[in-house]
């Protein structure tokens, strides 16, 4: 579950045409081993190969730089084109360096302060993931397909794991595809996320007092202590990689429609239909004939969320599971997507009154029931 920071950055992003890479005065390059670190660091953000990359986690990882995720950034922190200054190296012993370095814009607006792993194997340095680090004392537990690895402060159940497995197992059988192995980790909050992966400072640190993400090219799951061990939430992201062509809006809503208590910011879905009813009366401009345009409300409930599980439910009222599936896989454009739903869906009813008169009938119920059967 982001908190839509793409869009943020969409609007103050600036291609820096001229990168400089730097390094701080403290940082002791005539140091031979502190030279040859920096310099790895800064050659491979210019061209960043896997050839400077830990063997054993290029192997393992479909991708090598977890950091580098785009779930959290979009696009990714390296596709910014940032500038990057070396602010310390530290020995950490047992041929383990701690490379600290500052992003930073040409207006010196700062986007994030980062930790790297560096290792000396033989003669060679190798840049190594700063959460398998962070995380090596920490807990871990094993379901068939799903490892967790949570703070130690965490207190994980037998139960909850072993509910999150047969909703995961659930989840594929439904959406007709093969469960993989995923890897969980239970942080604090929102910004340990953020330490976890190794960032001293993140532009959207602070921003969040709940939030989850799912890195799909290593299907790994980033939650906190309030989302748990069985964020169904996330774990329903794993499906999106299967259906590239489905319309985003849709996607979106599906991970609330079948997430039960915590489909939205740790919430359940009828609490969000329920603010989302009271804001379209008091809002009655609102036009839903366009749902995509209905993208933001307040801090506490996107509505993107609500529309874009309602449109489900409307779809499987209609046509079924199946008939869902089908539109997952060809009506991935907005015009397609709305096309079909005045041709298939809404009976000739504008969209703008279906939605809102579903909206305001699901308000009255005490709980949400999705048709799935998950």
């Amino acid at each position: 579950m982001k908190r839509f920071l793409s869009l943020i950055c969409l609007c103050i992003y600036v291609v820096t045409y001229s990168q400089t890479y730097t390094t701080n005065f403290n940082v002791d390059t005539s140091n031979s081993e502190i030279e040859k670190i920096s310099s790895l660091w800064h050659t491979y953000l210019k061209t960043p190969s896997k050839k400077f990359w830990k063997t054993e986690e290029v192997a393992s990882l479909n991708n090598f730089n977890i950091q580098n995720m785009p779930s959290i950034l979009n696009p990714p922190l390296l596709d910014w084109k940032l500038n990057n200054r070396i602010l310390s190296i530290s020995d950490l012993s047992e041929n383990k360096y701690l490379l600290k370095s500052a992003f930073y814009n040409n207006d010196l607006e700062l986007f994030a302060i980062t930790n790297i792993l560096i290792e000396k194997i033989g003669n060679e340095y190798k840049l190594s993931n700063y959460i398998y680090h962070h995380t090596k004392e920490w807990k871990t537990h094993k379901q068939s397909n799903i490892k967790y690895i949570y703070t130690p402060s965490f207190k994980l159940t037998q139960r909850e794991a072993k509910k999150a497995e047969k909703f995961y197992n659930k989840l594929c059988e439904v959406f007709k595809v093969t469960p993989e192995p995923i890897t969980y980790f239970i942080v604090e909050d929102c910004d340990a996320i953020y330490t976890l992966l190794g960032y001293d400072f993140f532009i959207s640190k602070g921003m969040g007092y709940e939030c989850g993400y799912f890195e799909s090219d290593n299907n790994f799951v980033f939650a906190t202590k309030k989302g748990g061990a069985n964020h169904y939430h996330e774990l329903t992201h794993f499906i999106n990689k299967f259906y590239p062509n489905a319309n985003s809006l849709l996607l979106t809503g599906l991970s609330a429609y079948i997430s039960g208590k915590k489909a939205h910011f740790g919430k359940p879905l009828e609490y969000h239909i329920k603010r989302v009813n009271k804001y379209l009366q008091s809002h009655p401009h609102i036009d839903l004939s366009d749902p995509f345009a209905f993208y933001t409300m307040d801090n506490e409930t996107n509505p993107q969320y609500v529309i874009g599980a309602l449109l489900c439910d409307l779809i499987i009222e209609k046509e079924g599971k199946n008939g869902l599936l089908k539109v997952f896989q060809n009506y991935g454009s907005n015009e397609e997507l709305l096309d079909y739903l005045n041709k298939n869906i809404l009976d000739n009813k504008p969209l703008n009154k279906v939605l809102k008169d579903k909206i305001h009938i699901l308000s009255k119920e005490k709980k949400f029931e999705n048709k799935l059967g998950i």
